[in-house]
């Protein structure tokens, strides 16, 4: 047994340095991710006069910050005045949801299941066929849903960036850097890092 122990170990060796990896990976663009925000989100409070800018270093609360930064925004036809407000509560709201959501889906069914099988003796496959139907059409309208919360989330962050990036960038640049704020990991944060530096725009312009 101690003889294989150093060949076993051998063999997990690489899968233990490649999961350790991913993680250094991930924590660093994390940290990145984290010190990139908070400075670019201080700095512009202090070049926009926005009060707090602080809270750009704190995780989930920067999203108020963030909307802080854009103002007022145009959510189809509606004016959207507390835009920090909205950028806090939509992602949490959001996650709640999914959270309740996932536990229902995952305890529902067995609960069903040891139900039918307590109060039924002769149990059937054909017992639970018309509620699992009912239950997997629920699932899939639920999916839609969530799919359609996150549009709007992500549709929201993506007027008030806009809003932040057009007070920095003229023309079709504050959309191409929305585009790859949503797609493109750290983007977000290393393109609000570099507005620092760049003169405001006259509100008019922006």
């Amino acid at each position: 047994m101690y003889s294989s122990f150093p060949s076993e170990l051998a063999a997990i060796l690489p899968l233990f340095l490649l999961i350790l990896g991913i993680c250094l990976v991930a924590w660093g663009l994390a940290i990145t991710d984290y010190v990139l925000r908070g400075l670019a989100i201080l700095k512009l409070s202090a070049k926009q006069g926005v009060p707090n800018g602080w809270l750009g270093f704190i995780p989930i609360v920067n999203n108020y910050q963030l909307g802080a930064l854009a103002g007022e925004i145009e959510f189809g036809k509606k004016k959207v005045k507390n835009t920090g407000v909205w950028l806090l509560v939509l992602p949490i709201a959001f996650g709640v949801v999914t959270a309740i959501g996932s536990f229902i889906i995952m305890v529902l069914p067995l609960t069903f299941r040891m139900t039918v099988l307590e109060q039924t003796p002769h149990f059937s496959p054909d017992m639970i066929l018309a509620p699992m139907m009912s239950f997997t059409i629920g699932i899939l309208i639920y999916t839609l849903l969530l799919v359609a919360a996150q549009v709007i989330v992500y549709l929201f962050r993506g007027l008030a960036l806009h809003k932040i990036f057009a007070r920095y960038a003229d023309g079709q640049r504050p959309v191409f850097y929305v585009i790859l704020s949503v797609f493109v990991p750290l983007a977000e944060s290393i393109l609000l890092f570099k507005q620092r530096k760049k003169p405001l725009l006259d509100e008019e312009t922006a």
